[in-house]
């Protein structure tokens, strides 16, 4: 439940541990079964919670997520809720004989007519029923989508039976104690064995991998051994509460430590820094109090929902809720503030409108299940998208953009997605399943078909085509990727344990004879203390608060940083003896950058408001000032960007540039741009960009849509080679600019790219652990320290004698202005992508055209609504570096009337396409697949870990 205050260990990519910090309870879920449905997935779990006073279908302390360990008691008036992480939430009888909602669990429990129960959860609709005994008897989604359990006579579970027909039955021993869980295709998914007393003294999963459990004289659970042989140790005090978690790192047991008081605890982390935690009478965390003395608090209304946020410079931001405990509004710090209607009849906690600061309205209808059917905006007095549905199972039918296009979805009889066809253009893809619903077969635009294998633990293994393994990944016991096959190209990965992730130690590249090795080293609790690679070793310590204090690159130069009390970074001083100082409002927005040299000569400064014009807080970047040069943007109703400084920007329906800065482009039907100014541009069956007249231009894809290949006039001027399936891991591009060659070699490590190699001449990169740019050094020696702003984007370069060697000014949607005599000694430029010479941006999965505003390629993940546009048309406030992932600023409201609240409300709304989510709904206005459980960006879930590796704990 959302109060609980935890403290997570992770296990495997299948189980973690919890803390309870308020009261010590221990908490393991572990993960057995997931077979994706229509609608209704069947997951099962098993769980221990050391406060579970019975045992349930494993024994002391053990329950199953389903059955009868979830379900209904009875005390006198009051019904107790028993909750599928073995959780307790109890319903109190009202005045007019109902139940009053329990809080922090956001249902609604109603007694129905022959005394069964109905639980329905708040805004996605979801039902579970009981019978008069409390017994689960199903468990539905809006549409009626169910996983039903069946019983023994002695009241055991018996079987399962999903959203698509299939059957998981259950097999017990003589003392009615769960020993095996078998899906529909005969396999075994998990068996349980149990010690001569009754506990559950271990379980083997699908692949053979065998955890082993150990107790104490008290029956606490005081030992996890996982399949990979590591012991995570727990003690306890008298009280059965939690005071020691061991877990097993690379040079020893790392130790965490409880320490009870009246309504706090202190833990003492690995490193012996000791963070304090308050509550309240209910358990509820009220404040937390880090090593060095700064505070962040929280209140709690009666339902448990946290309503005011209280950061470590006593900046309160509040939310606001109606009597049925619906968010109706946010408001930050400095005063901007949203509201959210919920005005559906029938359907009380489905937001029906919502209004950002500025006062634009979106508004949202759904049909009598709660599924959604409209969004529309207010301020265009148009439709964003228009969704039908097939009944009974509520998959989604059909998808219309703003533009009035059509996006068709078909499936099999079981519900599953197996087609998808885009108007316009863009040809159908096509989808294959197993018999578990996992995606077997992509089929794109093109006819490309794409086959994948899994383990039997659901991990992509294996990527083919035509019978040839594209890419493969191999895996440990418990998760970890241990090597990626890509072509000629082998990666091996090694991990070790802290208390907060298993992360990498080691990474290997290996193409023929040659071999390139980064290492990663830590400290007790997870910080990156150490990364070796090409360019040498960077090292980093941290204060108690486990916030980065030094950065000493390999260079021999070491920057050292400064926070508020809120954790914010505000001081960089560079070993020259210049000093980047970074201001930020009430909210957390950065509001100025100022660099000055020694003596306190300026050298650089940005500016950053957020006043409306007439006063008041907005929620969007309304002026920029460089160096007393101001630039002033406004928006329209849909919070796009339509005006900054002197450029114009115009947008249709589907938020589509038509026009920027005076460029006019034509949008087809498939959200293509066909022209581009005086450039004529053309798209194959996927949807990626193939020509363009200017310059007889046209470009080449791998069947995984990697682009490889461009030619103007006949001439080779781009090839391009990758490391993994997909375009997040470049190797190799060589471009031809002006009659000028340069093949560019990245060097990649879990922090990003560190080593750019230039014909033969090497430029080294440091960053600090979360990837940001501090440092680099050129092939010639020069040596530069990098000022990046809120987006990410490096504003200038400082070189060694503490002067300014380069700026770098920015359009908002991308195009650079590079000056200084160093400017073209650095290509990491605006968000912090790397530009090549002829003007496109590196961002993940895609590449960038800032001259046009739009990706060449659509999201392969089909999470934004427009699968070309960027940033949503808010390029000033939003960033997209990976190209897959829409990013907003610190201090954004999350709920906004614009693009953004576009995308979120299906999310809200919760369509259903079987076993795979479509991006029409995860993104509201999209028309591609966002989540098909094998799609060409899943194969890169196996390493995901690793990419978006951050090194650094935070508490």
């Amino acid at each position: 439940m959302k109060q609980y205050p935890l403290e997570r260990f992770p296990v495997s990519d299948r189980s973690e541990l919890l803390v309870n910090t308020a009261n010590g309870n221990v908490v393991v879920n572990a993960s057995d079964l997931t077979v994706k449905g229509t609608g209704q997935n069947l997951s099962l779990d098993h769980v221990y919670n050391s406060k579970l006073a019975d045992g349930g279908a494993l024994g002391t302390g053990w329950s199953l997520n389903t059955g009868r360990d979830v379900g209904l008691t009875f005390e006198g008036d009051n019904v107790i809720l028993h909750g599928d992480s073995a959780y307790c939430a109890t319903f109190t009888k009202n005045a007019s004989g109902g139940y009053k909602p329990a809080p922090g669990v956001g249902a609604e429990l109603a007694k129905l007519d022959g005394g069964t129960y109905a639980l329905t959860f708040n805004g996605s609709n979801e039902k579970w029923s009981f019978n008069a005994q409390g017994w689960l008897l199903s468990q539905a989604d809006r549409n009626g989508n169910s996983t039903t359990p069946r019983y023994h006579g002695n009241g055991t579970l018996a079987s399962i039976t999903d959203s698509q027909g299939r059957v998981t039955t259950f097999a017990y021993d003589g003392a009615q104690r769960l020993t095996a869980i078998t899906d529909h295709t005969g396999s075994t998914a998990a068996s349980y064995v149990y010690d001569s007393t009754g506990k559950l003294a271990g379980y083997t999963d699908r692949a053979g991998n065998q955890t082993t459990l150990q107790y104490d004289a008290a029956n606490n659970l005081s030992a996890l051994i996982d399949p990979n042989k590591g012991k995570t140790q727990l003690f306890y005090d008298s009280s059965d509460r939690v005071t020691e978690v061991r877990v097993p790192g690379q040079a020893g047991p790392l130790t965490t430590l409880f320490e009870y008081g009246s309504k706090q605890t202190t833990e003492t982390d690995a490193n012996t820094n000791k963070i304090t935690y308050k509550f309240d009478d209910q358990g509820r965390q009220t404040e937390g109090i880090d090593a060095l003395g700064h505070s962040q608090k929280k209140t709690w209304t009666a339902n448990s929902d946290v309503q005011v946020t209280t950061d470590g410079l006593t900046n309160n931001t509040t939310r606001s809720y109606d009597s049925l405990n619906n968010l109706i509004g946010t408001e930050l710090p400095t005063g901007a503030k949203n509201a959210i209607g919920y005005t559906k009849s029938g359907q009380p906690h489905l937001p029906t409108s919502a209004k950002d600061p500025q006062g634009n309205e979106v508004t949202r209808d759904y049909d009598n299940a709660g599924n959604l059917t409209k969004v529309r905006s207010t301020g265009l007095n148009a439709d964003l998208q228009v969704l039908t549905y097939n009944h009974p199972q509520g998959t989604v039918a059909s998808s219309k953009d703003g533009n009035g296009q059509l996006t068709t979805f078909g499936y099999d009889a079981a519900g599953n997605l197996t087609s998808m066809d885009p108007a316009g253009p863009i040809q159908p893809t096509r989808y294959g399943y197993d018999s578990l619903s996992r995606v077997t077969s992509i089929t794109d635009g093109n006819g490309v078909r794409l086959d994948y294998s899994y383990d039997k633990l659901d991990r992509v293994v294996a990527v083919s085509r035509n019978g040839q393994a594209s890419q493969s990944n191999t895996y440990d016991a418990i998760g970890n990727l241990t090597a990626r096959r890509f072509g000629a190209v082998t990666t091996s990965f090694q991990w070790a344990k802290t208390p907060a992730a298993s992360q990498p130690i080691q990474v290997k590249r290996t193409e023929g004879t040659s071999v390139e090795t980064v290492g990663y080293t830590y400290d007790k609790v997870g910080n990156l203390t150490t990364l070796t690679d090409a360019g040498g070793t960077t090292t980093y310590t941290y204060d108690a608060a486990n916030r980065l204090t030094t950065l000493a690159d390999p260079f021999g130069q070491s920057t050292t940083f400064g926070y508020d009390d809120a954790d914010r970074r505000t001081r960089s001083n560079f070993a020259g003896g210049t000093v980047q100082y970074t201001g930020y409002d009430k909210s957390g927005r950065q509001t100025s950058i100022t660099v000055n040299k020694t003596g306190g000569i300026p050298l650089l400064r940005h500016t950053y408001n957020y006043t409306k014009t007439g006063g008041g807080d907005s929620n969007q970047l309304q002026a920029k000032n460089i160096n007393g040069d101001t630039t002033a943007y406004t928006y329209d109703s849909l919070g796009r960007l339509t005006k900054a400084g002197n450029s114009t920007f115009a947008y249709d329906n589907a938020s589509n540039l038509t026009n920027l800065a005076g460029t006019a482009f034509t949008i087809n039907t498939a959200n293509q741009s066909t022209t581009a100014g005086n450039d004529n541009l053309a798209f194959d069956g996927a949807g990626n960009l193939t020509s363009n007249t200017a310059g007889n231009t046209s470009h080449t894809y791998s069947p995984t849509n990697q682009l490889t290949r461009t030619t103007t006039g006949g001439q080779q001027v781009f090839s391009a080679s990758y490391d993994t399936i997909d375009q997040t891991q470049r190797r190799t591009i060589t471009e031809t600019v002006n009659g000028t060659s340069t093949t560019h070699v990245f060097g990649e490590t879990a922090l990003g790219t560190t080593q750019v190699t230039d014909n033969g001449a090497r430029t080294s990169y440091t960053r600090d652990p979360d990837g940001t740019p501090i440092t680099q050094k050129t092939a010639t020696g020069a040596r530069h320290n990098l000022i990046t702003d809120y987006q990410g984007s490096v504003l200038g370069l400082i070189d060694s004698n503490g002067d300014l060697a380069a700026t770098y000014t920015y359009s908002p949607y991308g195009t650079t202005t590079a000056t200084g005599p160093a400017a073209n000694q650095n290509h990491f430029r605006w968000i912090g992508t790397y530009q090549l010479g002829g003007g496109q941006n590196l961002t993940g999965y895609r590449y960038y055209n800032p001259t046009w505003g739009r990706f060449t390629q659509p999201d392969p993940t089909g999470q934004e609504p427009n699968p070309y546009n960027y940033a949503q048309g808010d390029p000033v406030n939003y960033s997209d570096p990976n190209g897959d992932t829409l990013l907003g600023m610190v201090g954004k409201l999350v709920v906004a009337a614009g693009a953004a609240m576009v995308g979120g409300a299906a999310v809200v709304a919760g369509c259903t396409v079987g076993a795979v989510t479509v991006a029409g709904c995860v993104a509201g206005i999209g028309a591609g697949v966002a989540a098909v459980g094998a799609g060409l960006t899943a194969i890169n879930d196996a390493d995901k870990e690793y990419q978006e590796f951050k090194g650094k704990k935070t508490k």
